[in-house]
């Protein structure tokens, strides 16, 4: 099956910060990978696709948290049963 990604991800194994403009809650997730498109993030919470997040900061590789200062709508969830979701973000333009 041939892959329909525009961009090439990165394994990016880092932390973000986002915030929810629907509920206003603020959650630091896990970063799965990322390209110049999207990433994906591991969530506890779920999130409907169609739902806007906003993209506070990202932690660097020596610690840091970066601004980002960008948002992004859930293009697709993925349930793993008890662990959490694995979350598809595509960056909004």
């Amino acid at each position: 099956m041939k892959d329909k990604r525009q961009h090439q991800r990165i394994q990016f194994l880092r932390r973000v910060v986002v915030t929810s403009p629907v509920d206003e809650v603020r959650l630091v997730l896990d970063v799965l990978d990322y390209s110049m498109g999207g990433m994906s993030v591991f969530s506890k919470k779920i999130f409907i696709v169609g739902d806007e997040l906003y993209l506070e900061s990202l932690t660097s590789l020596d610690g840091d948290n970066k601004p980002l200062g960008l948002s992004a709508e859930v293009r697709h969830v993925e349930n793993h049963e008890s662990q959490g979701f694995v979350i598809g973000l595509e960056f909004k333009k």
